[in-house]
């Protein structure tokens, strides 16, 4: 198949089977690898929607200017749309963000602005969005992508991404929540059309999404200071937090094993996802993987770094004394469920 440009090859993503001890006999874990996408990203999905929507609208075109915040992943995704479509791009970033990835923004011709000081509440990222609405009104009529309310992030993913999800042999879904695009997408579309199906989200020890207090946290693409507009608990049936010690040691334990490289947040959901197999009577699970661990080789994949932010990584037996322990919240009961 000859396609017409790189846009055309985001989506339509592989989903392979995890074989290994921990997944509780008798059942089954499926992984979608999202970090097939053309930045290794779900992002790219969530960009393409952003953008193919603001262009249908008239807000951008070429030679405009698009804004945005960004942890990582996304920025890459937006910097490649501008290099497609001809618009300019400024990717807000703070020091978490790996070097690799301001590389690869400036491969694509998108400008940097990088804050260095945390808000005094709600950290870097709320830093962040403090710092686009500068640039906004440093550039009129310049365009904020704003992913974290802007309807258009989760629309996208019950368009696309769900439909290529809702006809998989599982019975439950789970996904990591940060701005809440992708699985409040997905959400969305499965409980009008498969309403059968359990959506399960996870969320990071020090995230104030589902009303934890916030705190820092080491991985990137999951968890934010505040919960935005784009998190729609209505669609979701349940929640439950871990630890970044918890999803570093998943990521590492899968690289090793199963020769899969993914993110932190893709950790986070694995490990989630194994402990709803084992708490739930769900008999198959798919767990959403947001993006590749080449993005991270210098950080949860560097043994250094790991000692530098005091990560133990966790053997097998101590994670299955984790996934015993682990406590889902039922977010259409509001009660804790082990």
């Amino acid at each position: 198949m000859i396609h017409t440009d790189i846009t055309e090859c985001i989506g339509n993503t592989p989903v392979v089977s995890l074989n290994d001890e921990l997944v509780p006999s008798g059942k089954k874990l499926y992984l979608k690898l999202d970090y097939f996408n053309p930045n290794f990203s779900i992002k790219d999905r969530t960009a393409l929607g952003l953008v193919k929507a603001a262009m249908a609208e008239g807000k951008i075109r070429p030679g405009s200017i698009l804004i945005e915040s960004t942890s990582g992943n996304l920025g890459k995704s937006l910097a490649m749309l501008g290099a497609v479509y001809g618009f300019k791009v400024i990717i807000v970033v703070d020091p978490k963000v790996s070097a690799s990835l301001l590389k690869w923004y400036q491969a694509y011709g998108a400008e940097v602005d990088m804050v260095t000081t945390p808000a005094p509440e709600g950290g870097f990222q709320r830093a962040r969005l403090n710092r686009v609405r500068q640039l906004l009104d440093k550039y009129p009529g310049a365009f904020w992508s704003n992913q974290y309310d802007n309807p258009s992030n989760p629309a996208y993913h019950a368009e696309t991404t769900a439909r290529e999800i809702a006809d998989l042999p599982v019975d439950s879904i789970v996904g990591a929540v940060s701005t809440g695009g992708h699985l409040c997408g997905i959400g969305k579309y499965v409980k009008k059309h498969k309403p059968h199906l359990r959506v399960v989200a996870c969320d990071v020890a020090g995230s104030a999404v589902f009303g934890q207090p916030f705190a820092p946290y080491l991985i990137n693409g999951v968890g934010l200071s505040w919960r935005s507009a784009n998190t729609d608990t209505s669609v979701l049936d349940a929640v439950s937090i871990s630890s970044d010690q918890e999803a570093i040691s998943v990521c590492r334990l899968l690289a090793r094993d199963h020769g899969i490289l993914m993110g932190g947040s893709g950790g986070l959901t694995v490990f989630t996802a194994l402990a709803w197999l084992k708490h739930s009577d769900a008999s198959s699970a798919l767990a959403i993987i947001p993006d590749a661990g080449t993005n991270y080789l210098d950080q949860i994949y560097d043994d250094e770094w790991l000692t530098a932010k005091e990560i133990k990584l966790l053997g097998r037996g101590e994670l299955g004394e984790r996934l015993e322990q682990k406590a889902f919240t039922n977010l259409r009961k509001q009660e804790t469920l082990t």
